[in-house]
């Protein structure tokens, strides 16, 4: 190791030089665009080529990966190929890779989303030989996991939301609540699914400590899913209260097809939702139906969607400001500023 340091010394001069410029231009972005706050995304686990694995190598189980148990979206589960924490060696350390990670995001942004925040609850280990299992494997000790790390994110004191989409056990949307954590409410999934014909929730009815959204990177956009609806489907979303209010008219909502005027109804009542954070996928914003990502798949078509017109001409470009101004006007009418 003395001698690599002594051989690429230079490349490692280089690089820490870039890793300062780049930081110096982030932040005088981040106080350019005031008050616009700037959000991140923190990634559940790294790549086992990275340098936090390489530099914490008995912090990582090398030998299994990390996915998803099956699901609505994978009926074979998820296979990550991303190593496994040892979180009794990472406990052991007072979690400090956790907090070093914490206070990074802290630096770099005004808030961020924690991704897959069941897997710090229970992470879903599939080891090279035998079968997968969840770690740790008992709900006591889960719920004890994931608590002490949620509350490594709350010190930060950033405005801190949880991805809990897919299967989430019911104890820790509970302890989620009781930290005081915001999850999603994705408006497709709000349903009352004990009761028959699982009606859709209003959105007004969404909690206060909460994200509303039309949907995420993993879904198909707000089009393609209207689209996608039965007729008694649409019907239910039409009968909403908030759907009706902002409507008048619901007969847009019941003819097929996506039109823009069925867009802003759904738009318009998600502003009108009760949680406090309200985030959209740029594509839904627009009704486009180009999707992100299909989960569980590899392909030429994930995560290559583009914006059609580069940031910096979105001010010029009509369709954009026509965008914007739409969105404006919902924000200041439903106290979203």
């Amino acid at each position: 190791m003395e001698a690599a340091r002594a051989d690429l010394s230079r490349d490692v001069l280089f690089y820490q030089y870039v890793q300062w410029i780049a930081e110096q231009q982030w932040q005088a972005v981040r106080r350019g665009v005031r008050p616009v706050a700037i959000f991140g995304d923190f990634p559940f686990l790294v790549t086992i080529d990275s340098a936090d694995v390489w530099s914490r190598q008995d912090e990582f189980l090398l030998d299994a990966r990390v996915g998803a148990p099956p699901d609505a979206f994978a009926t074979d589960g998820q296979d990550w190929g991303l190593p496994a924490c040892n979180w009794d060696v990472m406990a052991a350390s007072g979690d400090r890779w956790i907090r070093q990670r914490v206070r990074r995001m802290a630096a770099l942004f005004d808030g961020y989303r924690v991704d897959h925040l069941v897997g710090f609850y229970r992470t879903y280990v599939r080891p090279r030989h035998g079968t997968a299992y969840f770690s740790p494997p008992a709900e006591p000790d889960q719920l004890a996991q994931g608590e002490r790390l949620m509350r490594i994110f709350l010190e930060s004191g950033d405005r801190v939301t949880v991805e809990d989409l897919g299967d989430v056990p019911t104890f820790v949307r509970a302890s989620l609540a009781r930290l005081g954590l915001a999850g999603y409410r994705v408006m497709r999934w709000e349903r009352r699914w004990d009761q028959s014909g699982h009606p859709f929730l209003d959105p007004t009815s969404y909690p206060a400590v909460s994200v509303a959204t039309t949907g995420t990177h993993d879904t198909e956009t707000l089009a393609a899913w209207w689209e996608s609806l039965a007729p008694d489907e649409r019907a239910s979303i039409a009968g909403l209260p908030t759907v009706r209010r902002i409507a008048g008219d619901t007969e847009a909502l019941s003819r097929p097809g996506f039109a823009e005027r069925t867009r802003d109804i759904l738009l318009e009542a998600l502003y009108a939702a009760g949680s406090d954070l309200l985030i959209l996928p740029v594509q839904d914003v627009f009704g486009w139906r180009a999707r992100i990502n299909e989960p569980g798949k590899v392909s030429d078509c994930n995560w290559t969607f583009k914006l059609p017109w580069p940031v910096d001409r979105l001010d010029s470009e009509p369709a954009a400001r026509e965008c914007a101004d739409r969105l404006r006007t919902w924000a200041e009418k439903y106290g979203r500023t």
